[in-house]
């Protein structure tokens, strides 16, 4: 899967948000804040070719790595800020996102 697959996929994602919770402000605040949390889980994704063993055992973690292009680096960034630029460029600008898990990133 490239990074114009993962982001199409993170498009629909955010128009059913915008489908469930309304186009208001409101809504894509609802809407960008689950996008959020869902980038958080997201940019584990690690590119088949990347990985020496296939499966992958629970505990090893994959070696860092840049992406084909600047959206897949983009993707894969631990950082809370990259979320909130790839949820800008689905939404457009907005609030600020403070993670609800960030000791897990501390």
């Amino acid at each position: 899967m490239d990074s114009t697959e993962r982001f199409e996929m993170i498009k629909k994602y955010a128009n059913y948000g915008l489908e469930h919770w309304g186009s208001d402000t409101l809504g894509v605040n609802n809407t960008r804040r689950f996008l959020c949390e869902f980038l958080s889980h997201l940019y584990r994704y690690v590119p088949v070719g990347l990985l020496e063993v296939l499966p992958q055992k629970i505990n090893e973690r994959p070696p860092p790595f840049f992406g084909r292009d600047d959206l897949e680096s983009l993707m894969a960034s631990p950082n809370c800020s990259d979320w909130i630029k790839i949820s800008e460029m689905v939404l457009g600008p907005g609030i600020n996102f403070l993670l609800q898990r960030i000791n897990n990133f501390l």
